[in-house]
């Protein structure tokens, strides 16, 4: 198993790995040996795979400005955000990371969906920045609450395309199970939305959780979840004081509009950019 490789074999990963990033022009060199890392990392050392990742992680990356240019965390956009999303990142037992997402917006009135992946990338990209530590298994849990069915009057197919690419097979973690508590009568009808553009391993780690249900401890200990979910990791303003924390020490390198962006490999070509993205299975 490739899990088992000594140190030794990893750093020789690496080297590889950079000599490799360095021979490619068109991708950027701001690939920090602590993402190069978790690339390897996260596809269990499979050379090529983690090769294979990174490359349509940066590529993923310049076709889509409308999401990581011009993001300021503290401009009024994202501030308008921060209002109504509660995010949290926690390490908990057995090496695993908990992903939450809470809205807290029962009428959707200030949601936006385009601002909210922005949101995304912009926790995740500050994540990537401070975190060194390597995880065995990353859980994500989407408090939908507060989704009804007029989040579907919001939705952008372009972009929930894009960023299920992006989460499934660019994105240096080890997703492993997705977990959807709250969940209305009608998240069927939600969840149709994405199912399109997702892998049938992706859909096949969802589990929904009915309001009031005790489901969710079937998977986690209580001592791993936040207060606002039955447990003792105290409460989601706390968790989300500690993301935008993060975000803030980390403002002047994710306002860089060409963080880890691959560039255009042909100026001849109208754009290249695009191209290679469409040649990954995008469209």
């Amino acid at each position: 198993m490739a899990e088992n490789k000594s140190p030794e074999e990893i750093e020789q990963q690496m080297a590889q790995f950079k000599t490799w990033v360095n021979s490619q022009p068109h991708l950027p060199k701001d690939l920090e040996d602590k993402l190069i890392r978790r690339f390897l990392h996260s596809c269990y050392y499979n050379f090529e795979q983690a090769k294979s990742a990174a490359e349509l992680f940066c590529t993923i990356r310049a076709s889509i400005p409308e999401l990581l240019n011009d993001r300021d965390p503290l401009s009024p956009q994202f501030q308008k955000t921060f209002k109504i999303v509660n995010l949290a990142q926690i390490r908990i037992s057995g090496n695993r990371n908990l992903w939450i997402w809470q809205l807290n917006d029962p009428g959707l009135e200030l949601f936006d969906y385009i601002q909210d992946v922005r949101l995304f990338f912009l926790s995740m990209d500050a994540w990537l920045l401070n975190e060194e530590h390597l995880e065995d298994a990353d859980l994500v849990l989407l408090d939908v609450k507060d989704i009804s069915l007029k989040f579907i009057t919001k939705f952008n197919v372009s972009i929930a395309r894009k960023l299920a690419k992006y989460q499934e097979d660019a994105l240096p973690i080890r997703l492993k199970q997705i977990h959807l508590v709250n969940a209305p009568p009608f998240i069927d009808k939600i969840f149709g939305l994405m199912k399109p553009f997702l892998k049938q391993e992706v859909t096949d780690m969802v589990h929904f959780h009915s309001p009031k249900s005790d489901s969710l401890y079937k998977y986690f200990d209580k001592d791993d979840l936040p207060d606002d979910y039955g447990g003792t990791r105290g409460t989601m303003d706390d968790h989300m004081q500690h993301v935008m924390d993060v975000i803030i020490s980390k403002r002047d390198i994710l306002m860089k509009n060409n963080l880890w962006k691959a560039e255009k490999k042909n100026k001849n070509k109208s754009d290249a950019v695009k191209d290679s993205f469409r040649s990954l299975a995008i469209d």
